[in-house]
């Protein structure tokens, strides 16, 4: 049983790295080519770009919301005080 399981694993290992090796290849070929890697690059950077302005956004929100939030911690401090 124990044999199995080894026989088992050894054979999964292997297709894994037939996978792995078509999919490096692949790629090897794809960025071989120049005009390939320019359109490659250009998308990067354009969800780079689009990453950016995610996170930039984000930020915004978070202070936007950590203004009022200090806002109204104020408010009810005020309120309690009464």
């Amino acid at each position: 049983m124990v044999n199995k399981n080894n026989n088992a694993n050894a054979v999964g290992a292997g297709i894994m790295g037939a996978v792995v090796g078509a999919t490096v290849g692949a790629a090897a070929v794809v960025l071989s080519d120049a005009k390939n890697r320019k359109k490659i690059e250009k998308k990067f950077n354009e969800y780079k770009k689009d990453g950016q302005k995610m996170v930039s956004d984000f930020k915004g929100k978070v202070e936007e919301m950590t203004t009022e939030g200090k806002g109204k911690v104020e408010a009810v401090k005020k309120d309690l005080k009464k």
